[in-house]
C-alpha cells in the first residue's frame, strides 16, 4: 500500500532539506512525496525541483495552509495520504508503526503521533533537544505497542495520517481557515461527526521544531489563530477547546451524554445546572439528570451561594433523580460544579468549564455575559493552575466564547430562554422560574445575529 506523503513549504529551506532528509532515510514503507510550495523567496523552489523523487506545486503566493493541503492531496495517487511539515524530523519506523495504528480498527479515521511541540493530549516529555537525541530517543521508543494507543478529540495537523477514502469522504480543509489554524481541529471535528475515531498513535514520535514559517514569515500567529478560533465557534457552536485541552468521552463516537455541544437532545429533559431545595432542607445541585447534595453549610457558604439562586421544587422533582458526586469545596476539582466563576487571591477571573478554565481580561467582559463578582468561587493560585487554560474571554464576548450555559437570557423576540448544550430553551411559564431558582431580572439581553445561528432545544414547562 502505498502512502502520499504532503509536505508544504513556505521558505525555511535549511528546514524543508533536513526533514525530506530524513523521510529518505527512515521512512520503512511505500510513498511518494508530494511537495506545495506557498510563495518562497529563499531557493526553496529551485532546490525542490531539482530533486527526482518530489512532484512539486510552486504556487507563486501563499494560499494558506489549508488550501496547500488540498492542492497536495488532489495530486495523490496512494492508498494513504500523511500531511507532515516542513519542520518536522523523523525517525525509525515512524510511518510503519503509524499505519498499523490507523489499521487497527477500521473506523479509525485519523491518526496522530506523539511530539516535543504539539497539542497537550499529543506532547511527550522527551529528551529530544537535538537531532541526535530525538533519533537515540525514536530508535527505541517508535515500537508497535497497542497499549499505547488512545482515542482524543482532537489531532495536531502537522502529522497526520488517514485513508485517502477517509480524506475524499470528510471533503480536505476548510478553505475558510485561510493561513492556517484549527483547520485540522475542524478536520477531526468532522471525522467524529462522521462516526470516525481519531487515534493518538501513543507508539511513535515525530520531532516538530513548531511555528517556524509564521517566524520566519513575520506573520502574526496569535491574530491569525484568534480570528480561525471565531471561525470555529461560529461553525460549531462550541469552544474548539473542549477538544483540545480535554478528554471528553462524549465527543466520541457512539457516546452521548446531554446536554452537550456535540448531541442534539433526544427528548425533553429536566435542565441541568441549576439548585433545588428538598422537602428536608438538604440542597442539591442538578447536573446532567443528577443531583449532587451539597456538602455541607460550609460549602454552600464557599460557593457563594444564597438561598435566592436555591429553587424550591421539592421531593416531586428530586425523588426521581439518580444521586451524583456530592459538591464538596474541599474536593478539587471533582466536587466543584461543571460550571463556575473563579476567583484566584490576587482578584484573578476565570470561566471554569468543563475542567477548563478561560480568564476573564476585562470587567467588561464579566459584567456583558450578566455575571456577579458576589457570586465568585475562591479557588488556590495552584488549583486554577492545574486546570488546562483556554482562549481569554475578552472584546466581543458574543464572538470569542461559547454561548454561556445555564444563564437566562431574553430573546429579540421578547421570549425567555435557558441556555444549555449550546442550546436555547424556551421558557414556557414565569411561574418556572421559581422552582429552578431563577430570577426574570437576571435575563441577559442575546444579540440577534447569536440568537438566529443558536439551535432552540426542548422548552421548558
Amino acid at each position: 500500500m502505498l502512502t502520499s506523503i504532503l509536505v508544504l513549504t513556505l521558505n525555511n529551506l535549511d528546514q524543508t532539506m533536513r526533514c525530506l532528509h530524513s523521510i529518505r532515510t527512515f521512512t520503512d514503507s511505500p510513498y511518494e512525496l508530494i511537495f506545495v510550495d506557498n510563495g518562497s523567496t529563499d531557493g526553496t523552489v529551485t532546490w525542490l525541483a531539482q530533486q527526482p523523487d518530489v512532484k512539486l506545486v510552486a504556487n507563486g503566493s501563499n494560499r494558506g495552509f489549508a488550501a496547500a493541503c488540498n492542492q497536495a492531496a488532489a495530486m495523490a495517487s496512494g492508498d494513504h495520504v500523511l500531511l507532515l511539515n516542513n519542520d518536522t524530523i523523523v525517525s525509525h519506523r515512524w510511518l510503519s508503526v503509524m499505519l498499523q495504528c490507523l489499521h487497527g480498527d477500521n473506523r479509525v479515521g485519523i491518526v496522530g503521533p506523539k511530539s516535543n511541540f504539539v497539542l497537550p493530549m499529543q506532547k511527550i516529555p522527551a529528551p529530544v533537544g537535538s537531532e541526535g537525541e530525538y533519533h537515540l530517543f525514536a530508535q527505541g521508543f517508535n515500537r508497535h505497542n497497542p497499549a499505547l494507543w488512545q482515542d482524543i478529540g482532537a489531532l495536531s495537523g502537522f502529522c497526520m495520517l488517514l485513508r485517502r477514502s477517509t480524506w475524499l469522504a470528510l471533503g480536505g480543509f476548510d478553505e475558510a481557515f485561510g493561513v492556517g489554524g484549527y483547520e485540522d481541529i475542524d478536520l477531526g471535528y468532522r471525522a467524529l461527526k462522521a462516526g470516525l475515531f481519531l487515534r493518538l498513535a501513543g507508539d511513535v514520535i515525530v520531532y516538530h521544531e513548531g511555528n517556524r514559517s509564521f517566524d520566519v514569515n513575520a506573520i502574526d500567529i496569535y491574530a491569525v489563530a484568534a480570528a480561525n478560533r471565531r471561525l470555529f465557534i461560529r461553525k460549531w457552536r462550541f469552544n474548539p477547546e473542549r477538544l483540545i485541552l480535554n478528554h471528553d468521552p462524549a465527543f466520541l463516537p457512539d457516546r452521548y451524554a446531554s446536554p452537550h455541544p456535540h448531541h442534539a437532545p433526544q427528548a425533553p429533559q429536566l435542565p441541568s445546572g441549576w439548585y433545588g431545595l428538598a422537602d428536608n432542607g438538604c440542597v442539591y445541585r442538578i447536573e446532567r439528570g443528577r443531583k449532587r447534595p451539597i456538602h455541607s453549610y460550609e460549602t454552600f457558604q464557599r460557593f457563594s451561594l444564597s438561598l435566592e439562586r436555591v429553587g424550591r421544587c421539592g421531593n416531586a422533582i428530586l425523588d426521581g433523580l439518580p444521586d451524583g458526586a456530592p459538591i464538596d469545596a474541599a474536593n478539587f476539582p471533582a466536587g466543584y460544579p461543571d460550571v463556575y466563576i473563579a476567583r484566584d487571591p490576587g482578584g484573578g477571573l476565570y470561566s471554569v468549564g468543563y475542567g477548563i478554565r478561560n480568564p476573564f481580561r476585562d470587567e467588561n467582559a464579566f459584567r456583558t455575559l450578566g455575571l456577579r463578582f458576589e457570586e465568585t468561587i475562591p479557588v488556590a493560585y495552584e488549583q486554577i493552575w492545574s486546570l488546562g487554560e483556554g482562549w481569554p474571554i475578552q472584546g466581543n464576548v458574543w464572538e470569542e466564547h461559547e454561548l454561556y450555559d445555564y444563564l437566562l437570557y431574553r430573546g429579540p423576540d421578547g421570549g425567555l430562554y435557558y441556555s444549555e448544550g449550546q442550546r436555547l430553551r424556551p421558557i414556557v411559564w414565569e411561574a418556572t422560574l421559581a422552582r429552578f431558582g431563577w430570577s426574570m431580572d437576571r435575563a441577559i439581553h442575546l444579540p440577534k445575529p447569536l440568537f438566529d445561528r443558536t439551535p432552540i432545544g426542548f422548552p421548558i414547562a
